[in-house]
């Protein structure tokens, strides 16, 4: 089976090009599903979250994932010290999903990850796509996605691995800066290029 990373930045449109691909046929695991859903599968993580921050982040004997998300990403430290918990679990269980599809058959899976390059998730990946959108086309999105302002929406995309390093490290590049029908084309051409069809995801 073919193992698929694909990221982009923030506000690039990376959802709606994984949204295409698995209206394909082709299998994803969600990094972002999966951060959340380990938080209930193992138990060692709300025991150090309750050691970490008392009852700050548990409305009712139930972890309030808002509150949690507040005060860990408003921190550097804290930020470093939670993903150091939650990732390997987070890896644990991607790789699980990942071995499940195999074992059904399927040609071809996607690991749709926001921090692919950042954790190193593409060093287990076969090959890697970036969703990529101009600059000023990525402004635009997250000012009206998010309703914020301009200096907002450059602070968080500052915030990310810069775009060039992610275009150097990517194996494909999708430009979803303009049409839709256009960027579903250039996905299919990448597809093509890596031998997959994708309304043959499962192979027979």
């Amino acid at each position: 089976m073919i193992r698929i990373g694909i990221t982009g930045g923030i506000a690039s449109g990376k959802s709606t090009v994984v949204k295409h691909i698995s209206g394909k046929g082709i299998p994803v695991v969600d990094a972002d599903i999966v951060a959340r859903e380990v938080l209930s599968l193992y138990p060692k993580i709300l025991d150090y979250l309750k050691g970490r921050y008392g009852e700050r982040v548990f409305r009712d004997g139930e972890l309030d994932r808002k509150e949690l998300g507040r005060i860990v990403f408003s921190s550097d430290r804290d930020r470093k010290e939670y993903m150091d918990i939650i990732m390997p679990y987070i890896r644990i269980e991607i790789e699980k999903r990942l071995d499940m599809l195999e074992s059904e058959d399927y040609a071809a899976a996607i690991l749709d990850a926001p921090l692919l390059f950042e954790e190193g998730f593409e060093k287990d990946m076969d090959c890697t796509i970036l969703v990529y959108a101009e600059a000023q086309v990525q402004l635009q999105r997250l000012m009206k996605r998010n309703g914020i302002t301009e200096e907002e929406a450059s602070r968080m995309i500052a915030s990310q691995m810069p775009v060039k390093k992610k275009l150097d490290l990517a194996d494909y590049v999708v430009d979803n800066s303009g049409d839709l029908e256009e960027t579903k084309e250039e996905i299919d051409m990448v597809f093509m290029k890596m031998g997959i069809e994708c309304e043959e995801a499962k192979e027979k």
